[in-house]
């Protein structure tokens, strides 16, 4: 039988109709079950978002170790935090963490000039600040960090301020009878980037319990505030989001508040809450204090983040969170392992010898941390 060609037309065009009217079939997913059938536990692979996907690149390579072992405070002046590398490792690190924090503004981000002993830019502070930070998480929050460690690269990625951060806002304008009642975000890539940034406050700036499941079918007695569960809910859809899982990879479905039943995982992420809030409180908060700045300035590669009027005490410096590190991925890359092993002195001596340091523990809520001076 031959085919004419209105039947040849007849087909083109029912296949044209095909093609833009009926979805495109997607393979199933692959995931790995990680316990019993029925709590649903079970993890796909971690997709995360394009501009994640970007920002998870290796790092620049590593300048050259010069071989100097005199110490490094004998032929520096002014060394205060890194008093325990040589010469030749001190310069290294110097040059690396130009490459890794302001490759494009350079030396001259933290230093004045060719007087490189001077502190008259506080960023040079700042800088000391996150030197000290980074040593203190490499020594004493090994429990979430583990032997891999973090280095300024771990959040910074090529820029002054990591991509990934959040601010305090104030409270939301009254306007028209349409306007959100809430601190919604005005931008996001997805739904969970536009909720309020008022879980964060909560959970990973001040202490604020958790608990939020009833042990019970029937509880008796005050039931928790609805508005902090709202919190709750949405601290942990953004927490999950920024490290590209799903609630069940850290708890069992039919009983999250039970530890018993929870993964692993759990203690992971709760330790690593407890650091993001160390972080906050202990350093980023202090450093607000003494050296706010306005994120849109000439000096630096970001967009403006937030409208002027939603920029808090904040202002440029934020504050972390779990995307901040993770950059969409359950652990964050490996790059990290490799550069802690070819700059030790980012280790540190651990808080029983550093000169200051926070202290941490649990009471009764999701995380606790002392009010100390981290520097």
């Amino acid at each position: 039988m031959r085919i004419g060609p209105p039947l040849l037309a007849v087909g083109a065009a029912c296949a044209g109709l095909f093609a833009v009217f009926v979805p495109t079939w997607n393979l199933p997913t692959k995931g790995t079950q990680l316990g019993p059938n029925g709590p649903s536990l079970v993890q796909y692979a971690p997709t995360g978002s394009p501009i994640f996907q970007t920002r998870n690149g290796p790092p620049p390579a590593n300048p050259p170790l010069i071989a100097d072992t005199r110490p490094a405070t004998e032929v520096y002046k002014n060394v205060t935090v890194l008093t325990d590398l040589n010469a030749g490792q001190f310069m290294q690190l110097q040059q690396a963490i130009t490459n890794w924090v302001a490759p494009q503004q350079g030396c001259n981000f933290c230093h004045a000039g060719a007087d490189f002993a001077s502190d008259a830019k506080p960023t040079k502070g700042a800088a000391r600040d996150m030197m000290r930070m980074v040593r203190h998480l490499n020594a004493d929050w090994k429990e979430h960090v583990g032997e891999a460690g973090v280095t300024c690269w771990s959040c910074h990625r090529g820029q002054p301020v990591p991509a990934e951060v959040w601010f305090t806002r104030p409270p939301h304008p009254e306007g028209a009878h349409m306007d959100k009642p809430e601190n919604w975000n005005e931008a996001g890539d997805s739904v969970r980037q536009f909720f309020p940034n008022d879980g964060y406050e909560l959970y990973i700036l001040q202490d604020t319990p958790g608990l939020a499941q009833s042990y019970t079918a029937l509880p008796s007695g005050q039931a928790a505030d609805q508005v902090v569960v709202k919190r709750l809910y949405e601290y942990m859809m953004q927490m999950t989001s920024g490290i590209g899982v799903n609630c069940t990879y850290c708890h069992n479905s039919r009983a999250f508040f039970d530890w018993g039943q929870s993964l692993p995982a759990r203690w992971t992420g709760y330790s690593g809450i407890q650091m993001t809030r160390d972080i906050n409180r202990n350093v980023l908060l202090p450093l607000a204090a003494r050296m706010p700045q306005i994120r849109d300035t000439a000096d630096t590669p970001h967009d403006i983040v937030l409208p002027e009027r939603m920029r808090g005490p904040q202002q440029g410096n934020g504050f972390v969170l779990c995307a901040s590190c993770h950059y969409g991925l359950p652990k964050p890359d490996d790059h990290a392992a490799d550069l802690l092993k070819d700059f030790p002195g980012l280790k540190g001596p651990g808080r029983a010898h550093a000169d200051a340091g926070p202290t941490t523990g649990t009471s009764g809520g999701l995380t606790a941390a002392s009010q100390g001076d981290q520097r």
